[in-house]
């Protein structure tokens, strides 16, 4: 009885790892109508790993349960310690009750989910993982933050639908502005038309306005749309076309 009833229960947690994302992914997909196939993806992967580990955590307890006594533990006892217990930690627990109850909220509302890049409780980095009480990030220098989703006040996620990219690049005050304009518009056209990056901006960039006025020169904003994740690798390639477009047309910077 022991071994049918662990072998059923290892079987049991094979089939929910595998059945689980297979059965999640169409409702995602319903859900998810029209948005890219990386967030259903990142979607369905969060979601299943949540579920999968809820699942295995219960049959693992009700396997333990059922083998018990028949080693002569006395399962009442246990759950009326158990009880005890429960009762005497429930006022620490408060923590504990209102990460998961967060953890909730944010896999259900679909705030972020397995890669996303987001800033939580003052941190940015890459979304590794999300269980119903807390969520791990990697920022850009490889460490790993820890976050209890009770702390998770206000999530911003940089790599959803569509991203800005911003570059603010500073001119000398004498500079003739349409030809600032004229040159900014041409770079960031041809960055869109280029073969290895066009296919990640969906609004070519543009000149948008002089965004300041100092001592130091003029400095015009140019903007554009780009596919969530590559906006800051999109901005430093356009900072460099910017400021070799403007020396080659002898428009000057307040450094040169």
């Amino acid at each position: 009885a022991v071994i049918g009833t662990v072998v059923l229960a290892l079987v049991a947690a094979a089939l929910v790892r595998y059945l689980v994302p297979h059965a999640l992914r169409p409702a995602v997909e319903r859900q998810m109508a029209g948005r890219p196939e990386i967030e259903v993806r990142r979607r369905v992967d969060t979601l299943s790993g949540v579920i999968v580990r809820t699942a295995q955590a219960i049959l693992i307890t009700l396997a333990l349960f059922t083998v018990l006594p028949e080693f002569g533990f006395d399962i009442r006892a246990l759950l009326a310690g158990v009880s005890i217990t429960s009762i005497a930690i429930g006022f620490g627990a408060q923590s504990l009750v209102r990460d998961t109850l967060n953890g909730i909220f944010i896999l259900s509302e679909n705030q972020y989910a397995r890669g996303d890049i987001v800033t939580i409780s003052g941190v940015t980095g890459t979304v590794e993982d999300v269980t119903l009480r807390r969520t791990l990030l990697r920022d850009v220098d490889g460490v790993v933050y820890s976050v209890p989703n009770g702390a998770v006040i206000v999530s911003a996620n940089f790599t959803r639908d569509f991203a800005k990219v911003r570059v603010t690049i500073p001119v000398h005050a004498s500079s003739d502005l349409p030809a600032v304009r004229r040159v900014a518009d041409e770079v960031g056209l041809a960055l869109a038309e280029d073969p290895e990056y066009g296919d990640r901006i969906m609004e070519a960039p543009r000149y948008l306005r002089v965004d300041s006025i100092d001592m130091a020169g003029v400095s015009v904003q140019v903007n554009g749309t780009v596919k969530p994740g590559s906006q800051w690798e999109i901005a430093g390639v356009l900072r460099a076309r910017l400021l070799e477009a403007f020396q080659r047309e002898g428009i000057k910077t307040p450094w040169g």
